[in-house]
């Protein structure tokens, strides 16, 4: 806290500095000056927070000081001090905004209690700021605190002091007070410019405050990672009941504009009505009924309590499959499997617990149909979004149609062993007849129907080479027969082992034959 005393009496201005304690009051600094303008370099240098200062002085008063000051913006308290009792005087210093005013000569005790009053105005105006900043930044941020502190407290995880001043606020729903737990699950984007999860949230705060609020309705949305889905709680703003079937309506309608107007599809499950503080046990079994959703059939679904019947679900045609797959029928596989996915969807006899039981069975034949090999199975499910279908199959029917597709197309019975034999030699008498053409590894697989990763190990495991050695070691033999026996030019040698880049063919021969193709030939003439 900073005081700057002003007069054009030296005694009194040192009387003033040194009649009061100015440093128990709080004061850091004291700082004096003599007339008018020696203020002005005082206040340019450092604004003080009070202002002592006489009316009356030489060249320019105290009045048009304090009248230049608020030009400039200053908020400093100014009480003036003056030993004339003009009203006029009283009433300019009121319409500038002076703080108060001292009849001169007054007691240090009295100046010291107005003092004492500007102090405490500074450091309520201060603590005033620090509110409205406050204010700003949490309305800057609004959005996002209320949205933490609702996922924080759905997962069991609240900071009870931040939901108790939100409740206060009447931004965030009353804990003792029933409302209703709304999940909002996205299924399906029609677009391919899909929102992320915080886009989302806030177009569904949006949304939630044009339906809900015109009832006198508090809505608060947050998006839940976790779940990748939005939680919305429902309260009446008044403290009424909200009947469950006008809360569904409202739903209803919210679902049909997101579908319209961000082509989004989703599934609203909802639990309700219900005290809030109950909410988050209730979240979880929101989570069982998504889970629950595995044909994602898109609507407003109540959450009812319901005795679960044990059910023993088993897959009879999964015999048939293993034989298709073992004949190579594939694609008549995955139409199956396909069509009684829709055909159980329909007839609503999938949920999580059967679409986990059909994942089941089905792996278990499709391991039996590829006698257990890790090699086939690591052709399967060997890049990354091979394994984000293995891991997603049961969320969904679509997540495991595309599993069925996947597994149709990838899949290879694993030849016997004297088979293998059959198929390394067919691919070496093949390599050895177009030694000409550039030979790839998928041209070489798609030769024999086999996948390129399978082909690659059964070969490596025979031969000792891996497919791209021993084509480039085939190559090199052939061309320096050719060298050696032939007088043909090296230009055209390097183009029948299929080579249409002579250095880069004369850099192979050099590291495969440890000569150049010249220093082949030369050393055959000289022999």
């Amino acid at each position: 806290m900073n005081l700057l005393i002003v007069d054009d009496q030296m005694s009194v201005v040192e009387g003033l500095k040194a009649g009061i304690n100015w440093k128990a009051m709080g004061f850091t600094r004291v700082d004096t000056a003599f007339n008018a303008i020696d203020a002005k370099a005082c206040l340019k240098a450092q604004e003080p927070d009070i202002m002592l200062c006489d009316i009356e002085m030489p060249m320019e008063n105290g009045l048009q000081l304090l009248a230049w000051m608020r030009e400039q913006k200053m908020e400093t308290r100014c009480i003036f001090l003056t030993a004339h009792a003009k009203f006029n005087y009283a009433q300019e210093a009121v319409r500038l905004g002076g703080f108060d005013y001292i009849i001169q000569p007054a007691p240090y005790w009295e100046i010291k209690q107005v003092v004492e009053k500007a102090v405490q105005d500074v450091w309520n105006g201060r603590e005033q700021s620090e509110l409205q900043q406050m204010g700003k930044a949490f309305y800057q941020q609004e959005t996002a605190i209320i949205a933490n502190v609702l996922r924080n407290f759905l997962y069991k995880q609240p900071n009870t002091r931040d939901v108790a001043t939100l409740e206060k606020l009447g931004i965030m729903p009353m804990r003792e007070l029933d409302g209703y737990l709304v999940m909002i699950h996205p299924l399906r984007w029609e677009t391919t410019e899909k929102l992320d999860g915080t886009l989302l949230a806030v177009a569904l705060g949006n949304m939630a405050t044009e339906i809900f609020e015109p009832h006198a309705e508090l809505s608060v949305v947050a998006y839940m990672m976790q779940e990748d889905c939005c939680a919305l709680v429902l309260q009446s703003a008044q403290g009424e009941e909200m009947p469950l079937e006008s809360v569904v309506r409202q739903l209803m309608f919210l679902e049909s504009v997101l579908t319209e107007y961000m082509h989004c599809t989703v599934a609203c499950y909802l639990d309700g009505p219900l005290e809030v503080n109950c909410m988050p046990s209730r979240w979880e079994k929101l989570i069982a009924m998504r889970e629950d959703n595995v044909s994602l059939h898109a609507g407003v679904f109540v959450r009812e309590e319901k005795a679960r019947v044990p059910h023993t679900f088993r897959v009879p045609q999964i015999r048939s499959w293993y034989t298709l797959l073992k004949e190579g029928y594939t694609e008549a596989m995955e139409k199956e499997g396909c069509d009684l996915l829709d055909k159980l969807s329909e007839n609503g006899q999938l949920d999580s617990s059967a679409l986990r039981i059909f994942y089941q069975d089905f792996m278990q034949m499709v391991y039996h149909a590829i006698e257990g090999s890790e090699d086939k199975m690591h052709q399967m499910f060997h890049e990354p979004a091979d394994l984000e279908l293995y891991r997603n199959a049961m969320k969904s029917v679509d997540s495991m149609k595309q599993f069925l597709r996947h597994v149709a197309s990838h899949f290879f019975a694993p030849a016997p062993v004297e088979d293998q034999k059959a198929v390394v030699a067919k691919v070496r008498r093949y390599i050895d007849e177009h030694l000409e053409n550039e030979l790839r590894r998928d041209e070489l697989a798609e030769y024999v129907h086999l996948n390129p990763d399978y082909l690659t190990r059964i070969f490596k495991k025979e031969t000792g080479w891996s497919l791209k050695e021993y084509v480039v070691h085939q190559k090199m033999e052939e061309a320096k027969v050719l060298l050696q026996t032939t007088t043909l030019p090296v230009s055209f040698i390097a183009a029948k082992v299929g080579y249409c880049n002579f250095s880069h063919f004369s850099f192979t021969y050099k590291k495969v034959r440890g000569v150049t193709p010249q220093e082949e030939r030369q050393g055959t003439e000289e022999t």
